[in-house]
């Protein structure tokens, strides 16, 4: 039997025969991650020279991690049997803005990537999210990555609204490493 209390709207009155949120698996206010900046840190060694940048980004758009399923048909004494398995692997992209400033690291290693420079993927590349009090609620490492995509928006003439950057980062692979987890990554 399933019942539902709300009153006060209390994050645990909502429960599943005698299963509080947490137990039946449903994020809970103390559970969720409430993120306040995304810092993204790198190094890459360009042809033209290191760039190391450490970068606060105030949105985090979207982290993207993909397979494409492929069909496979079996055929057998019974019959044939389709299924789905795992296929092609699609490059794993992150997206994040922030305003604009004089920092010109996320820039420079953009034009390494359109200058053609073999060394422009990251291979120490991390993304952090901190909370209103500084604490970190999760990281990632991003393998391999290199900014795809750079977009300014915002500007008109005579406004004062915030210029914002926009970088989508292009990598072979995202690890999760749970706040807390001893890390073994490469990034730092």
């Amino acid at each position: 039997m399933t019942t539902a209390s709300f009153s006060g709207m209390d994050s645990q009155a909502l429960t599943y025969g005698k299963m509080t949120n947490s137990q039946a698996g449903l994020a809970t206010a103390s559970s969720v991650a409430i993120a306040s900046r995304f810092v993204v840190q790198f190094s890459v060694g360009l042809v033209t020279g290191k760039i190391n940048g450490k970068l606060s980004f105030s949105e985090l758009t979207n982290i993207t991690s993909e397979v494409d399923p492929a069909e496979y048909y079996h055929s057998s004494t019974t019959g044939v049997t389709l299924s789905k398995q795992f296929g092609k692997t699609k490059p794993a992209t992150v997206t994040l803005k922030r305003g604009m400033d004089d920092d010109a690291s996320l820039w420079t290693w953009h034009q390494g990537v359109l200058d053609g420079d073999p060394n422009a993927r990251s291979t120490s590349c991390s993304l952090a999210m901190y909370d209103t009090q500084q604490n970190p609620k999760a990281q990632y490492y991003l393998y391999n990555a290199w900014p795809s995509k750079l977009a300014v928006d915002g500007l008109k003439a005579g406004a004062s609204d915030v210029v914002y950057t926009t970088v989508t980062l292009t990598c072979d692979q995202i690890v999760f490493v749970p706040t807390g987890a001893q890390s073994t990554g490469a990034a730092s």
